[in-house]
């Protein structure tokens, strides 16, 4: 069992790329379609659990692998769901340490860095027109939220407020 586990979650940390949500489909299919390991209740269960700690999704391994094997089964799980990530990370920061002085590296890290806040940009628009079409209240409330976060306000009271304005608003029909 342990062998089928690192195979399966070594697998899926491979091919985990943009994130561990974007996985999540692939650990499903894996763990409830293919293997019965969970049924769709436990791997609901198991979602829950690891949105709920810190850290990566993916920790969804270690649940996985303790409904399959205990103890073993998890320690086994994460390890090798992080395994090529880690790895591949490792040999990437060895090749940008080789490339560090090459003029073409450097203009290509800054072109690079102007794509991500390209891409940045273009994510927060595709997530704000559902707000829009919603309620394009909704979107100035985000906004007001964003204002409040720069001036220093803690994040738990920005969370309370705003479920407080918000079912506040549902109550009076605001919304």
């Amino acid at each position: 069992m342990l062998p089928e586990l690192v195979l399966r979650f070594g697998i899926v940390g491979a091919l985990a790329f943009g994130g561990g949500q974007a996985a999540l489909p692939l650990v499903e299919r894996m763990a409830v379609a293919e293997t019965g390991w969970l049924t769709p209740s436990e791997f609901a269960t198991g979602i829950g659990l690891s949105y709920a700690t810190p850290g990566p999704v993916l920790i969804l391994a270690a649940f996985v692998g303790y409904r399959v094997a205990a103890v073993p089964g998890a320690l086994a799980a994460v390890g090798a769901v992080f395994a090529v990530p880690v790895i591949l990370a490792g040999l990437g920061a060895q090749l940008a340490a080789r490339l560090r002085d090459q003029r073409w590296f450097g203009a290509f890290g800054r072109f690079a860095a102007a794509a991500a806040i390209g891409l940045l940009g273009v994510t927060l628009l595709a997530l704000a027109r559902p707000l829009i079409d919603l309620h394009p209240v909704l979107l100035i409330g985000a906004a007001g939220v964003f204002g409040v976060e720069r001036l220093g306000v803690h994040p738990a009271i920005l969370v309370a407020g705003t479920t407080l304005l918000g079912a506040a608003s549902s109550l009076l029909g605001w919304l």
